[in-house]
């Protein structure tokens, strides 16, 4: 969400500093006030297009500044990370200045990026909501995704998706063996190939034993120099274990105190485990075998390897599918009809396994799409649609990855109205209440974390608009929500009320925007509701205010 936003000299507005809650909070002002400045300023941050129109007249440059949360599982936060940048508590500030010459530049967190970053962090986080929205719920290409998210289960589409992929790569394998016309010196090359490496019979980890053992036999000579130094200064006569041989006979000697005693029985000690070590070095010597005609032949086994696996993919793995790979090509060359039936064995076989789990997923998106329906629905309801009717229309398709079903969504605002695509329904009005109450199922799990509503309550009024009003609310309980509205119903529903007015003089017109404290907001309430600010229609706001507050 949207934490904080700083602009300066962008457009009409000199400097602007605003703190938002995570809630809802509405935006007022006449018209020409410039009362969507801001949600254009929020546009600039999440990556929309600037120019040098933007920058304030006779200004260098503008400066759009926000400080967003994002939570730690959400993919912007994925993104974020997997671009170099570290979330402190959860946070990103986003920079934008926009130059007079058109130019711009993008930080996040103080460090540059670009604008294509910035969309792809943003476009999940924010959503722009105008009267005439055309974003992902108009567009029946995303009514498949958006119906799976409502309720089908993860594991079973991922289940499809597999079993689709594995069907897919055995038909492509075999329309690719069906292209390919090969000729005796194809065949030639690929049985060199496959000879090659079968001739090698190379095993698992076998380079990196050999290489092991290589750099081992490469120290041999300083090995054994070493070693055999220590073993002679542990054995020379006055080596330190003759040394510590007379040092434990003269003092056992000294019989007399049970000190003696101890400090002999730990010389000795020391002596014997100093002779143990010495045993140990000599017989690790004896044991070293070095035969220059073996180290040679490691030596070129440990070539061949490298060769090979430069050759056919760089790894043990990589060699061994290769392999296998050659054996598939030869195979369909030399028997190329018995390889044809075998693998339309396999293509029947790796269908109907898909076809079976699609299937299931056709029935759950049926079983889902009821409840879907009669959610949004409710939603209808709610804003005033009582004769709207939603349907979820599947139709069955050539099958893809995401099974084989056509979803779309379809929609009758009036009673005897047949239903008709989405895209093709509705007056603005209308259209712009059926989005919102989408948007109220579908919001949460598109990932959405900010929706702004700009104006989508033009042309309603009365019990409507508050009804409007209260959805914006209630949806303000999931995500934090913004609203720009001329209209005092929906404005009494928001937890802070933001007034946008103009200012003229002589030489410029500037934009302010600020925050209403309640005695403010039941003025302005009475304003825009009537015009007035007589003691009724104070009262009146007042009363609007506090049924507006009351939670649903």
């Amino acid at each position: 969400m949207l934490k904080q936003i700083y602009v300066k000299d962008f457009i009409l507005l000199d400097e602007v500093q605003l703190d938002f809650s995570e809630h809802m909070s509405a935006f007022t002002g006449e018209t020409g006030a410039g009362k969507s400045l801001l949600m254009d300023a929020i546009g600039v941050l999440k990556g929309d297009r600037v120019s040098a129109g933007m920058v304030k007249e006779g200004k260098k440059k503008a400066i759009i500044e926000g400080v967003f949360e994002i939570p730690c599982n959400h993919e912007a936060s994925r993104i974020l990370e997997e671009g170099g940048f570290e979330l402190e508590d959860q946070l990103v500030i986003v920079t934008r200045e926009i130059s007079a010459d058109g130019k711009s530049s993008v930080r996040i967190n103080h460090r540059l990026s670009t604008v294509s970053f910035l969309k792809q962090v943003f476009s999940s986080l924010i959503d722009i909501h105008s009267q005439h929205d055309t974003q992902y719920l108009l567009h029946s290409k995303y009514h498949l995704s958006l119906l799976d998210k409502f309720g089908v289960d993860k594991t079973l589409l991922e289940r499809c998706k597999n079993a689709y992929q594995n069907y897919k790569s055995i038909v492509d394998y075999m329309e690719e063996m069906l292209r390919e016309d090969y000729n005796e010196d194809d065949l030639e090359f690929l049985t060199y190939q496959l000879n090659e490496i079968e001739d090698a019979n190379c095993k698992e980890n076998e380079l990196e034993e050999l290489e092991l053992q290589q750099k081992k036999l490469q120290s041999y000579e300083k090995i054994c120099s070493t070693v055999q130094n220590c073993v002679e200064l542990l054995e020379a006569d006055e080596g330190i274990s003759n040394q510590l041989y007379e040092v434990s006979r003269q003092i056992g000697t000294l019989n007399e105190d049970s000190f003696f005693e101890e400090i002999q029985n730990e010389v000795t000690d020391v002596y014997y485990r100093l002779d143990d070590i010495r045993d140990r070095l000599k017989n690790y010597v004896d044991s070293m075998d070095y035969d220059e005609e073996n180290f040679a032949m490691m030596q070129d086994r440990i070539y061949l390897l490298h060769k090979l696996y430069r050759k056919y993919g760089g790894s043990y793995d990589a060699l061994m599918r290769k392999k296998e790979e050659l054996q598939s090509h030869i195979d369909s060359i030399l028997h190329r009809q018995e390889f044809l039936e075998r693998e339309e064995k396999k293509k029947a076989e790796a269908w109907n396994e898909y076809k079976s789990i699609a299937d299931e997923v056709h029935k759950q998106r049926i079983c889902v799409s009821k409840k879907l329906e009669e959610s949004i629905l409710a939603q209808l309801h709610d804003l005033q649609l009582p004769n709207a009717q939603f349907k979820v229309s599947i139709e069955e398709t050539q099958g893809n990855a995401a099974g084989y079903d056509k979803v779309e969504f379809l929609i009758s605002m009036n009673r005897g109205e047949r239903l008709k695509s989405l895209s093709m329904t509705a007056s603005g009005g209308e259209l712009s209440r059926f989005m919102l109450g989408l948007k109220c199922v579908f919001t949460r799990l598109q990932g959405i974390e900010t929706i702004i509503f700009d104006e989508i309550d033009t042309g309603v009024s009365g019990s409507v608009a508050f009804s409007i009003g209260k959805k914006m609310q209630e949806l303000s309980k999931q995500v934090q929500v913004f609203c720009v509205t001329h209209l005092a119903a929906v404005a009494a529903c928001a937890h802070q009320h933001y007034i946008v007015e103009k200012h003229q003089d002589d030489d410029s017109t500037t934009t302010s925007i600020h925050e209403l404290e309640e005695k403010e907001r039941i003025e302005h309430l009475a304003w825009i509701s009537s015009n007035s600010s007589s003691a009724s229609a104070l009262e009146a706001a007042r009363e609007l205010l506090e049924k507006a507050q009351i939670e649903s």
